[in-house]
């Protein structure tokens, strides 16, 4: 047992069905239902080898009702078998084609089964209790001997497949999820080498308000470079008038404010702010300075600039740790990925313990081929657990290991 929670080594797997909810959601070309991204798969080797006595059955998402990439998971499934082999795929999740598929697998296979979230309940639950009441959760449960939560990139969530199966069946923790949960412990929210500094970018921008003050106020950080959508509230608040294009992505901006003038007045010293900005004129990358950003009313902020780079640079190059978590730019439409590929390289370049949170950042750091020490799979899961929130998945194990 770990951090109060119960580890795949607290079982005897040998010859137990065993279900796995994992995350694999990846970015996928729908044209060919391709997946572009295999950095979540590539992290299921040590869950998959520890189980490899067990009759395994595993459980995922791809995408959200509505959105481009909601989509099956037979994909996904190929690429486990390419990988890893001896995984099957059923289009189905708990009807009558899936549960004969589950009774009649053996030892050393494994079966990949619908997208969850094709299922009303899944969506729609929240609540542990109501999840372990669900018809997903009572026609699953039964079949199996142990259920192993390893989708650290979902476990900001409390859906059926994440919260309810612990409630009924022994449960424990995938190698996935105890090591993400092991480096936010004892490397970064425990750290004993500084300074340690956080590059906080992308958008979520209310989550990312309390991330900083939970590690500033509880002196987890040296320093945080701000970037992303996450700069555009923070310059505000240091009275920097950015316009009125460049509040447009962020809904009910005006509100963040007197926060973000908080979080400034108290913490300057330890927050740094972009010098200048790149605009996207007409798809052209023009670098101006943050203050010179309301004298360009039509021309929306889509990177920090290269005075910015420079500034953040050698901080990152001077820390123990660093941790990045969202991009500081729209990387995926160069030349607006200048700020993200710079911060990432002065990352692999630094003798500090490298972090990337998150599947964004995490990808790139993988297409560069540069070398970060830690590619973590969940980014709305690490920011969660940066704002010293306990998250529903580790909560739901804990309750399970008292049982």
């Amino acid at each position: 047992m770990k951090y109060g929670i119960k580890t795949i080594e607290d079982f005897d797997v040998k010859g137990k069905k065993v279900l796995v909810r994992v995350d694999i959601n990846s970015t996928i070309d729908r044209k060919d239902n391709k997946l572009m991204n295999l950095l979540r798969i590539d992290e299921l080797g040590d869950t998959l080898n520890a189980l490899k006595e067990a009759a395994v059955v595993i459980i995922a998402h791809q995408g959200r009702p509505g959105k481009k990439d909601y989509t099956s998971l037979k994909p996904h499934a190929e690429a486990i078998n390419q990988k890893y082999g001896n995984t099957k795929f059923i289009d189905d999740l708990y009807g009558e084609k899936a549960v004969d598929a589950i009774k009649n697998l053996k030892s050393g296979e494994r079966l990949v089964l619908e997208n969850v979230r094709f299922y009303a309940e899944e969506v729609k639950l929240k609540d542990p209790e109501k999840a372990a009441k669900s018809h997903f959760v009572e026609k699953l449960a039964p079949l199996f001997d142990i259920y192993v939560g390893d989708a650290y990139g979902a476990a900001h969530r409390s859906s059926p497949s994440l919260v309810g199966f612990p409630e009924v069946l022994p449960s424990c923790m995938g190698k996935i999820l105890e090591k993400e949960i092991t480096l936010m412990e004892d490397k970064i929210l425990n750290a004993k080498e500084r300074p340690v500094v956080f590059v906080i970018g992308g958008a979520k921008v209310e989550t990312k308000f309390k991330v900083l003050k939970n590690l500033l106020e509880n002196k987890k950080a040296d320093n945080i470079l701000v970037c992303g959508l996450l700069q555009n509230i923070m310059l505000a608040g240091a009275g920097i008038d950015i316009g009125a294009i460049n509040k447009k992505p962020i809904k009910g901006f005006d509100d963040y404010v007197p926060t973000a003038k908080e979080i400034m007045d108290k913490f300057s010293d330890k927050i740094l702010l972009p010098d200048d900005l790149a605009l996207n004129v007409g798809g052209q990358r023009k670098e101006v300075m943050a203050s010179e950003l309301v004298a360009n009313p039509n021309d929306p902020s889509n990177d920090i600039g290269q005075k910015t780079i420079d500034k953040y640079i050698p901080v990152i190059k001077g820390a123990a740790i660093v941790v990045s978590n969202g991009p500081p730019g729209v990387f995926e439409v160069p030349p607006f990925d200048i700020g993200s590929r710079s911060l990432l390289k002065a990352m692999a370049e630094s003798k500090a313990y490298s972090v990337v949170g998150g599947g964004e950042m995490g990808g790139l750091a993988k297409d560069m081929g540069i070398n970060i020490d830690f590619i973590s799979t969940g980014g709305g899961a690490m920011l969660e657990y940066m704002t010293g929130k306990e998250l529903p998945v580790i909560a739901a194990l804990r309750k399970a290991a008292k049982k």
